[in-house]
């Protein structure tokens, strides 16, 4: 879904949303995604859908794929899973999610340019409605008052800004702590660790300085840790980043937002690249614990 179609969307929801959205509920937990904190090192192990772009795009098949890695948790973009706030279509995505035992965890929003109370709200309640209980994207400077009182009513909910490397406004940690820091507490960071290692800085020494308002990570990897847009891609625990530190920060900072793979290694191909990279946190993630 583009911007435009977005902002066209939320002007005809948001009078809907008003009405729902004063009273927060969170949907419980199912047992297999507590469980699955154990297995996957105490994290709560995830997936950014968009690194099964490439090898498919139908909603369902992504859940299988999912499920079928053993992974318990999926954070969609919205080119996946459309915004809406159709109760037909939120219980059909539902029961899809449930059928293979995944949840949904967060969602993935990319430039949020809206300005209004009534433009954001909808995305908040599909978020309520959903399970989700993080939103990640690049705000604007205009959509940061909105977004700050919305986590204000919406309690649980938290937005997590997310860094795009070299030439993006969200491009070093720094930048990501300004934005954050007049706002309230519930406006942290997703932390995409392949985007920092092309700006230049280490992600372990970023999980640091972000601290308890890191509500997102984005693991993948690049064979280099230096400012170049265009450093090649590897498998996770293949290349420049230090696995055991990042874990090690990770567990300082108490962080218990989901840990999405985010791998493009070989994207019409992605499943052993997923498997290797997970299999490699793994490791890392159980030497650490």
């Amino acid at each position: 879904m583009t911007a435009m179609s977005r902002r066209q969307f939320f002007m005809t929801a948001g009078a809907g949303a008003a009405a729902a959205g004063a009273a927060w509920r969170l949907h419980p937990r199912s047992s297999m995604a507590e469980a699955a904190t154990d297995d996957h090192g105490g994290f709560r192990m995830s997936i950014q859908t968009n690194i099964l772009n490439a090898y498919t795009q139908d909603l369902e098949e992504i859940i299988a794929h999912t499920a079928d890695l053993e992974i318990p948790l999926a954070e969609f973009p919205d080119w996946h899973y459309e915004l809406t706030l159709d109760e037909d279509r939120i219980a059909e995505v539902q029961a899809m999610l449930g059928d293979h035992g995944v949840e949904m965890a967060a969602y993935f929003l990319g430039e949020i340019e809206e300005d209004s109370e009534d433009a954001l709200r909808p995305v908040f309640e599909f978020a309520r409605l959903n399970g989700a209980s993080v939103l990640i994207g690049q705000p604007t400077e205009a959509s940061f008052p909105i977004l700050h009182a919305l986590v204000r009513e919406y309690t649980e909910m938290r937005v997590a800004i997310h860094n795009y490397g070299p030439g993006h406004r969200f491009d070093l940690t720094e930048d990501m702590l300004t934005a954050a820091a007049p706002w309230d507490w519930r406006i942290g960071y997703c932390l995409d660790t392949g985007h920092l290692m092309r700006s230049g800085e280490n992600p372990v020494e970023a999980v640091r300085r972000m601290g308890s308002r890191l509500y997102g990570l984005h693991l993948r990897e690049h064979a280099e840790i230096t400012r170049n847009p265009d450093l090649p891609e590897t498998i996770v625990g293949e290349g420049a980043l230090d696995l055991e530190g990042l874990c090690e920060a990770l567990r300082d900072v108490q962080f218990t937002g989901p840990l999405s793979l985010e791998i493009y290694y070989n994207p019409a191909e992605p499943l052993d690249a997923i498997r290797r990279s997970m299999a490699n946190f793994l490791e890392a993630a159980r030497a650490t614990a």
